[in-house]
């Protein structure tokens, strides 16, 4: 899930200070059920997770890019630290002021060396997911679209596969480890969209419509339990129970607009929204800027 909006950064100074051993690895409904909602701290980043349009250091061979997503192979070695506080930000007390966001409130207090980290795959938002998102915002001022727009990579729909946690940075190089050990003999999947559904999140902040996953849904479940496994060890919660997977394309701070909203969406809408099928052959792991991308096994044949 859930993913929302990151500043720009530029990250100049990075230390390569040492490697790990390499890892060897072996259709319209307004239910109103728990999302996904991305926390921030700052130790990492200080708005919801979808974007991650940070500039990176090019000439350095980091496992851990924060501006590019970086895809490893299991066997690959690890970066075991980087310079400190390159991923930290300070406080400010604008940065928790709702009138700036939006309405947003933080749901999370800031911990130090709290790294709220979260599991998902990316779908490109096509120009069926941003005529939905413009139906829907034109009908009530209060609805927000997630602005997912050309297939850039801060443009893309995210569609969770944990709940979003928080991890000491001890434990971020073995957590990346584990679920890519899990998920190296997953294989990749093809999904589309089913449906369109209102979610809110675990706290009553937001509500968002969603565009819910028929097709694959089982494939997604395989790969759910290898994830939620890794969780378990790290003595996480695992992920809701019955697993709705879905990608947020609006929200508001009440669900009312929402599904309202939901209920004047042409069928044309929907049609073109539920024709359309995507492959998914990578997972991402992001650990407040820190993000790898997990390559899932290809299918037979391809």
């Amino acid at each position: 899930m859930l993913s929302n909006y990151h500043r720009d950064k530029s990250f100049e100074h990075l230390s390569l200070l040492a490697f790990l051993k390499p890892v060897f690895g072996s259709k319209i409904n307004s239910t109103m059920l728990p999302i996904v909602d991305y926390e921030s701290s700052d130790s990492e980043s200080d708005t919801e997770t979808r974007s991650a349009h940070l500039v990176a250091m090019p000439a350095l061979p980091t496992f851990f890019s924060p501006g590019q997503y970086s895809t490893r192979k299991c066997n690959d070695p690890f970066l075991t630290q980087v310079a400190d506080g390159l991923f930290c930000e300070t406080a400010s007390s604008s940065r928790d002021d709702p009138a700036k966001h939006q309405g947003r409130v933080r749901t999370k207090p800031h911990t130090v060396n709290s790294w709220a980290t979260h599991v998902y795959f990316e779908i490109p938002g096509g120009s069926e997911i941003r005529r939905i998102i413009e139906h829907v915002t034109a009908a009530d001022k209060r609805i927000h679209g997630m602005d997912y727009s050309d297939g850039s990579p801060e443009n893309l729909l995210h569609v969770s596969l944990s709940r979003c946690i928080f991890l000491k940075e001890h434990q971020l190089d073995s957590f990346a480890r584990a679920v890519c050990e899990e998920v190296a003999d997953c294989p990749s999947v093809s999904i589309a969209f089913a449906m369109v559904s209102v979610l809110t999140n675990d706290e009553k902040t937001r509500s968002f419509i969603t565009a819910e996953i028929g097709s694959g849904y089982d494939q997604l479940l395989s790969i759910l339990q290898s994830v939620d496994r890794v969780m378990e060890r790290f003595r996480q919660p695992i992920f809701y129970k019955p697993p709705r997977f879905h990608a947020s394309i609006a929200w508001s701070l009440e669900p009312e607009p929402l599904e309202a909203a939901v209920g004047t969406i042409p069928a044309e809408m929907l049609d073109e929204l539920t024709a359309d099928s995507h492959t998914i052959s990578s997972l991402i792991v992001k650990m407040g800027k820190r993000i790898v991308r997990m390559p899932l096994r290809p299918k037979a044949g391809s």
